[in-house]
């Protein structure tokens, strides 16, 4: 998981990266709108200039020919569709002819006088008309006499149509709305405008008051219907108004949060499909193996850690791990052989001979038979390591361990408990129980007194064994091997070279070899 940070934070930056790329495209995208609806209204300006200079030149417009001059302005009306209606006016304001047919004075509007003391062509302020209500601009041209006198004044209403479908290009993808505004911060025309905005003051706004201040730009911030937009502006000619195209800051990055967001999952997804992938992996082939040791090294350290124990997974996946397993088996069975077995006879040690009385003890004593103790010492021993030395002793003792194992059967237990001492823990048959542990003592005395030829020299020694019998002379089997060491005292004592069995000690019983 920690590897695959480095892969995440990256995915993240580029991510992020890229939402400021689409930020940065979505502001230069509503400066470019502004600009276009910026150079629209100027060629539909341009369209209204040419349009009343033509019409400076029909003779029924220009001397407001009743009927005539009526028909023939209704006629160009229609032929522009970005205009609301045209007019002919005298110098005092009065309406000669419109296309709309209507009789007022426009002597009091600001534009008109400016028109007469200018005498040249002019455009009004964005202005809401009076008989429609809506937004309108009026395009004026005075017409001269022979002495340079206005005679007449052509008028056009220019309709803003175009900012409709503006908004509609803007709000395609992002939700974009157009608003314009006049030099004062009032709301002139605005696409869509579900909350009726229009003819409503917004300068004490503070991205307005941006707007207000400068010429062209982009600004962010909360729009007019409380939405945190991006909104790119220009100016409309010399009128002071501004055209703004705001797009939702949200819907501009909604695609790269999008990915976003899909990134992360399916990051999230990959780390755990690694995670679990890995966990499978290392239990299968790792964490089973290093188990497995484990519990051998407890094993191991508990002193029960033997070569039928399982030290290793059947079949380990990794090889280190297999060598690993059979080092530790290896080792195992050689402290093993340390902790359990005379180094020098190859006979269990003293160890090993409580270890298996202990596991005695665990039995049931009335689905146990017979078992037979047997204590022996070596008669003679001590004259050969003095005579010949410890080395040839020791030579000796090695013998003795090869003969006693021949005097056992498999399943008995022959140890050294130390020195010159041995004993046999071995069970009996059904039968005489006495008698068959007698006979194995005989074989034993036997066997040891036979001459030993060690290195050339001819060694005699013999040795004496005392017997008990589990649970025959106690339920206790650590009571029955005091009864059999005391048994071999008997026996050394008696002559040496014999076999007794604590049972015949008080009657003073003995065999004789």
């Amino acid at each position: 998981m920690l590897a695959l940070l480095p892969l995440a934070g990256l995915i993240i930056l580029l991510v992020l990266q890229e939402r400021g790329q689409e930020i940065e495209r979505a502001r230069h995208s509503t400066i470019l709108l502004a600009e276009r609806g910026a150079a629209q209204q100027a060629e539909v300006l341009q369209q209204a200039r040419g349009a009343l200079q033509m019409l400076t030149l029909v003779p029924e417009v220009r001397m407001a020919v009743p009927d005539e001059c009526v028909s023939l302005l209704q006629q160009v009306t229609t032929l522009h569709p970005w205009s609301t209606g045209f007019s002919v006016v005298q110098p005092d304001g009065r309406l000669l002819c419109d296309s709309d047919n209507r009789s007022l004075s426009i002597a009091d509007r600001e534009y008109f006088q400016r028109a007469l003391v200018t005498k040249r062509f002019t455009l009004s302020a964005y202005l809401i008309g009076r008989a429609s209500g809506k937004p309108v601009l009026v395009a004026v041209l005075p017409t001269l006499d022979d002495v340079g006198k206005v005679d007449r004044v052509l008028l056009a209403g220019v309709d803003l149509k175009w900012l409709a479908g503006l908004s509609a290009e803007a709000a395609k993808t992002t939700g974009g709305a157009v608003t314009l505004l006049d030099a004062q911060g009032t709301v002139l025309a605005r696409e869509p405008d579900p909350t009726g905005m229009v003819g409503q003051s917004v300068a004490e706004q503070p991205v307005i008051q941006e707007i207000l201040r400068n010429t062209t730009g982009v600004v962010e911030g909360v729009g007019l219907d409380g939405a945190t937009r991006i909104i790119g502006y220009a100016p409309l000619g010399d009128t002071g108004a501004r055209i703004a195209v705001g797009i939702a800051r949200e819907a501009a990055v909604a695609e790269v949060d999008r990915k976003l967001l899909v990134s992360t999952g399916v990051m999230v997804g990959v780390v755990l499909v690694l995670v679990i992938g890995v966990w499978f992996l290392m239990e299968v082939s790792v964490l089973r193996g290093l188990r497995a040791l484990q519990a051998s090294a407890a094993r191991l350290s508990s002193g029960q850690f033997t070569s039928h124990h399982p030290y290793a997974p059947d079949k380990p996946h990794i090889a280190e791990i297999g060598e690993v397993a059979r080092a530790v088996r290896d080792m195992g069975l050689t402290l093993s052989t340390y902790a359990f077995q005379d180094r020098l006879t190859g006979l269990a040690n003293r160890r090993s001979f409580d270890g298996h009385l202990e596991r005695l003890k665990g039995e049931a004593v009335q689905s146990t038979a017979a078992v037979a103790i047997l204590y022996l010492d070596l008669d003679g021993f001590k004259p050969v390591n003095d005579a010949y030395g410890h080395h040839l002793g020791d030579a000796v003792l090695v013998e003795v361990g090869a003969r006693l194992a021949q005097c056992t059967r498999h399943g008995d237990l022959a140890a050294r408990l130390g020195g010159d001492e041995f004993a046999v823990v071995m069970r009996l048959p059904s039968g005489p129980l006495p008698q068959h542990a007698l006979d194995v003592a005989s074989r034993i005395i036997n066997s040891l007194s036979a001459p030993f030829l060690i290195e050339g020299e001819v060694v005699h020694i013999g040795c004496s064994v005392g017997v008990a019998l589990w649970p025959v002379n106690s339920s206790d089997l650590g009571m029955v091997c005091r009864y059999a060491d005391q048994a071999l005292y008997t026996a050394k004592k008696a002559g040496r070279g014999r076999a007794v069995l604590y049972a015949d000690m008080r009657t003073d019983l003995s065999v004789g070899v």
